[in-house]
């Protein structure tokens, strides 16, 4: 009782720039006893889009099994776990020794395309979770999908409102999140429970189970997903948390880092998700997987081609501005991506959104990737006011909380919109199609994307809602 006690304090103080979200407790109080499925999520289970990962956790239930089928009344078939469940442990530099409930991951394959699957994991011994269901995406090589593209999630108010109209657009497949999850290092670590604390993991699992056990999830590393601060007897092992939680593709796109890169396909899309917090220089294992991924794209069967990433590589943002991991990653793995006409590049960090022309080597151009700045989930920190003057590559920018929503048209034409946090409605602020040069005619460029009917916004200019 006191630990729930000090958890839902936790969840209720607010900080001076965004307040947190009040978590509910008590699903996790009144399923202690039975040991029922906790924080149930999604992704993608293989590169093709054909599988689906459901991960949940218990606190002492260690088997576990998911039953499925195309009928809420009849899951009549069912898999077990891909391994044993496991805990992990974390000792935090400011005193707190956590232990994890037992983490399980299930896939299921051979799924069709297109079709709504019901599931429920769980055991019969302990008990099983709610039914949920998820829609698989479309047919690898089809035309059409949508996706929401989210960055710098945390767990406040403006983050359940991000979550709340993700869950509201019934049209979208799958939903990227480009790093920094549950913020679980990063509250006031000198204020009385306002300390890093895993704990502060369970809460994000519980807040995103409504939204993401019934749509995939697909995951990379942010600053915040390191959780290494301190010397030893502080845990010493990077992304510890973030690993042991999560089960992205991985193998299956040929990479051995775990969560940490890999990329997936589904639809018409192939996309890459990099981290931007271990070695990323063209001798290191990231940078020869990606050289090889992309040579192994096939353009006919997927057409747009995208990248995620934490940091950005261009950002006219005062905040995070010309750090390190931008930066030097550019220089490392810019021209890669120009030689092998990455559509667009998904990033977060600064907590503010901003839409960047095609830009190459820091200059405005027509055959180069379009960069699009996401770092605006709803984080505790508040939004990321500040700019320097509008650089030419810069094409639209403005401090607040949102979302992006990706509609593929087909293999030439797409639909960006931001949508952003307005009172209870998500507001679209920035409205851009996304048109492959290649298609229009009386144009000299056979790559880059040409941005029609687009709105405009410099980020200081007083402004109201279209």
């Amino acid at each position: 009782m006191a630990l729930a006690l000090a958890l839902a304090v936790i969840a209720l103080v607010s900080s001076s720039k965004a307040a947190p979200v009040a978590l509910s407790q008590t699903r996790l109080h009144l399923r202690a006893s039975e040991d029922l499925p906790q924080q149930v999520h999604l992704a993608l289970g293989n590169a093709d889009g054909t599988s689906m990962v459901v991960s949940w956790i218990t606190n002492d239930a260690k088997s576990g099994i998911v039953e499925y089928g195309r009928s809420q009344s009849a899951l009549t078939q069912q898999v077990g776990q891909l391994s044993d469940a496991e805990r992990y442990s974390f000792q935090s530099a400011y005193g707190e020794h956590y232990t994890s409930g037992l983490i399980h991951h299930a896939k299921i394959e051979n799924l069709e395309p297109a079709t709504v699957y019901y599931y429920r994991c769980g055991c019969q011994t302990n008990g099983f979770s709610n039914v949920f269901s998820f829609t698989t995406p479309p047919r690898l090589g089809s035309k059409r999908m949508v996706m929401s593209i989210i960055g710098d999630l945390g767990q406040t108010a403006n983050s359940s409102s991000t979550l709340d109209h993700i869950k509201s657009d019934t049209t979208s497949n799958i939903t990227v999140l480009v790093g920094d999850l549950s913020y679980a290092d990063s509250a006031q670590k000198t204020e009385p429970f306002h300390n890093c604390t895993q704990r502060r993991w369970d809460s994000w699992g519980e807040l995103i189970e409504p939204v993401f056990a019934n749509q995939p999830l697909m995951v990379l590393p942010g600053n915040h997903e390191i959780e290494q601060e301190g010397p030893s007897p502080a845990t010493q092992e990077k992304f510890l948390a973030y690993q042991k939680r999560f089960r992205m593709p991985s193998k299956e796109s040929g990479s051995s880092s775990g969560n940490l890169y890999y990329s997936f396909e589904t639809g018409p899309v192939h996309f890459i998700m990099l981290n931007s917090y271990m070695d990323f220089t063209s001798d290191s294992d990231q940078y020869k997987w990606l050289a090889q991924d992309l040579k192994k794209v096939d353009r006919s069967v997927t057409p747009w081609l995208f990248v995620g990433m934490h940091a950005p590589w261009y950002n006219s943002n005062v905040h995070h501005h010309d750090e390190p991991e931008e930066t030097d990653m550019r220089k490392a793995m810019e021209d890669l991506l120009f030689e092998y006409d990455v559509d667009a590049v998904f990033s977060g960090h600064v907590h503010a959104y901003e839409r960047m022309y095609p830009v190459y080597k820091n200059k405005t151009n027509p055959e180069a990737p379009t960069y699009l700045n996401i770092g605006d989930g709803g984080n505790r920190e508040g939004p990321a006011f500040g700019y320097f003057p509008q650089p030419s590559w810069s094409a639209y920018r403005e401090p607040a909380f949102g979302h992006g929503r990706l509609e593929i048209f087909n293999e030439t034409h797409t639909h960006w919109t931001w949508h952003k946090n307005l009172n209870s409605e998500p507001t679209v602020s920035d409205d851009v199609w996304l048109v492959k040069q290649s298609s229009l005619p009386n144009t000299p460029y056979n790559r880059g994307l040409m941005h029609l009917h687009t709105r405009s916004f410099d980020g200081f200019a007083p402004f109201e809602s279209f």
